[in-house]
């Protein structure tokens, strides 16, 4: 007791149940708490634990497509090819094709340099060319660029395992040439065509032999011949007034009669072949030589008129 009996103030006493949980100590101001910094840490490892799957994810599928686009095609042996190659005619070439790549592609089409494709009404059905295997491709619609300059190489349009479709280059193996002279030899001048039956005996005189020698033009237009003659020393030919024409895609039988016309060049027995001039301009010029059966009734006139002993 006070002076005065007064009472003594202790403050204001709480029950267990009504006391405050202590402060936690990383409140305390001026100190990191323990579990905050255990927090933060946790959350850093867990990044880096997602950032390194996802990187994982990341390079594999970079891997994936780098395997995807590495598309490597070589080109081997033409297996057919068209003789002609032009508007009016379109041609066409089959190839074999040998994929290097890992994975498998399908071709698409055939872009042989100097040459085009002409649009189709439907796209042709892909190729499946499997890695490592060797198929036969074929494109069909070429069309070649004649005025332009000459070009050798082969252009494939694929589409690639990932689904992208592109044009690549094929390499070309040395012992087959890939398609080198493709351009040139469809856009070589129209010639004549003498097929390998050789000329018909029509008759035999004593003093001539007369025969027919089919030619054909494998072209698509007429084809004009402004000269058709012997180049044969010692015999003349006689035939058919020049110019006359071979139809496109046809063939007509030329008349020639022979006739000896000096024994001393004609019994050397030289060979016996026809020169002759073809074109609009006359800028084709080649020889045929005559032999088998023509040639034997050649031989067999010339000793007639001549003898063995001129």
């Amino acid at each position: 007791m006070t002076d005065g009996d007064e009472p003594l103030d202790l403050g204001v006493v709480r029950g267990g149940q009504d006391r405050e949980p202590p402060a936690d100590p990383g409140d305390r101001p001026g100190r990191p708490g323990k579990r905050s910094a255990l927090r933060r840490w946790a959350a850093v490892a867990a990044a880096f634990v997602v950032g390194g799957v996802l990187g994982l994810v990341v390079a594999d599928a970079r891997d994936d497509a780098a395997g995807y686009a590495d598309v490597r095609l070589v080109g081997g042996a033409i297996q057919g090819m068209s003789d002609h190659a032009d508007e009016t005619a379109p041609g066409f070439l089959e190839i074999s094709l040998l994929n290097l790549g890992e994975h498998e592609v399908e071709i698409l089409g055939l872009e042989p340099h100097g040459m085009t494709v002409a649009a189709a009404d439907e796209p042709a059905e892909p190729l499946r060319a499997p890695p490592g295997e060797w198929v036969t491709a074929r494109q069909d619609r070429l069309i070649a660029d004649c005025a332009g300059p000459s070009r050798d190489g082969l252009r494939v349009r694929v589409r690639d395992a990932g689904g992208t479709q592109r044009v690549v280059e094929a390499d070309t193996l040395p012992e087959f040439g890939g398609v080198a002279g493709l351009v040139d030899y469809v856009c070589r001048p129209v010639d004549l065509v003498f097929p390998a039956i050789g000329a018909t005996i029509v008759s035999r005189e004593s003093g001539s032999v007369t025969m027919e020698l089919r030619v054909a033009n494998d072209g698509t237009g007429p084809l004009p011949v402004s000269a058709f003659e012997p180049d044969t020393p010692g015999m003349v030919a006689t035939g058919p007034e020049v110019p006359f024409e071979v139809p496109a895609a046809g063939s007509i039988s030329v008349p020639l009669t022979w006739t000896v016309t000096d024994c001393r060049l004609a019994t050397g027995w030289p060979g016996v072949q026809i020169a002759y001039t073809v074109g609009a301009d006359g800028q084709s010029r080649g020889h045929y030589q005559l032999d088998g059966t023509a040639r034997a009734e050649l031989v067999l006139l010339v000793d007639r008129v001549c003898g063995s002993g001129s």
